[in-house]
């Protein structure tokens, strides 16, 4: 048997309780950060967008490492939320300037990466856990896991999560005034967070009540992914709070653009195929409810079945 899965069967052996984990996952973090700030100081020279890339790409191997060892690549989950709350404070503490802008900005990362860590937190089983995502991935396609999990799982999202928080780099480096634009990215991601909040919510206490059905009720009631429509409108908030800064710095659309094709093309195609595999019914509600637009289908509905 080979050491690197000797230790891994012996870890998840120690490892039993959450509380064991949560330590493993702390230590795991802190040795990322320690590699991504080693990799920063090491390119002091670059451009501080590129030489932060390359110590956020740093830091993403470090977690993709202990995922192997623990053979589970859940471990990188919380890096989605707590990565950008280090990058945008590493950044408005580089900037020398602490402006309205820089503390809009640090409010909707603090705010956002906050629950979206407690809500991973919250749900997490423990190291013997691994996301059914991943586990469908390395069943389907053994041959290819290791390069799936290298650059599907942990690359990709790093560099689209890097490129959707290129927009507040550019932001906190000015002291431009705000704008309604600005303030209304502001207020867009706040009103994401609290999408996410309220529909993580409602489908908590949907599964408990109902385990053997699909959520219809409150805010699914309107998009079949009303926790993703926030997610995809935080990415776009924050955009919007840049371009109300900087009108002419159109070109970071590349990053909230990037995130909604991530959700639309791969994450919910994805869950929805896993929900049609243990709930058949599920189809009925597809054609009744768009995909994270509120209200759409079922206007859609109403149209065809008028003209009909």
């Amino acid at each position: 048997m080979k050491i690197g899965t000797t230790w891994g069967i012996m870890a998840k052996k120690i490892l039993k309780t959450r509380f064991l984990s949560f330590l493993l996952i702390f230590f795991l973090y802190l040795t990322a950060l320690a590699a991504a700030i080693f990799t920063y100081v090491r390119l002091i020279e670059f451009h501080p967008l590129l030489s932060t890339f390359i110590a956020n790409i740093a830091g993403t191997l470090v977690v993709w490492l202990f995922g192997i060892i623990f053979k589970n690549s859940s471990l990188y989950d919380p890096y989605w939320s707590v990565a950008p709350i280090i990058i945008i404070i590493f950044w408005v503490m580089r900037s020398n300037t602490l402006t309205h802008a820089s503390l809009l900005f640090l409010a909707a990362f603090i705010i956002w990466g906050s629950r979206l860590t407690f809500n991973w937190a919250i749900r997490w089983k423990g190291i013997g856990h691994q996301d059914w995502r991943y586990t469908f991935f390395k069943k389907k396609s053994p041959k290819m896991w290791f390069l799936t999990n290298l650059f599907g799982i942990n690359l990709m999202p790093t560099v689209i999560v890097f490129l959707a928080l290129i927009p507040a780099y550019y932001a906190t480096l000015l002291e431009n005034p705000l704008n309604n634009l600005a303030i209304a990215g502001f207020l867009i991601c706040l009103g994401s967070v609290a999408t996410q909040l309220i529909s993580d919510r409602q489908l908590d206490i949907f599964k408990k009540s109902s385990p053997e059905k699909h959520i219809d009720k409150g805010l699914w009631k309107y998009c079949r992914h009303p926790n993703y429509l926030g997610e995809i409108s935080f990415w776009w908030g924050i955009w919007l709070m840049q371009l109300g800064m900087i009108p002419t710095l159109w070109v970071t659309i590349i990053g909230p653009l990037m995130m909604t094709l991530l959700f639309i093309f791969i994450s919910i195609p994805l869950m929805e195929m896993h929900i049609l595999e243990t709930k058949p019914d599920y189809s009925q509600y597809k054609k009744q409810v768009h995909m994270i637009l509120p209200g759409l289908r079922k206007k859609i509905a109403r149209v065809s079945t008028t003209n009909n």
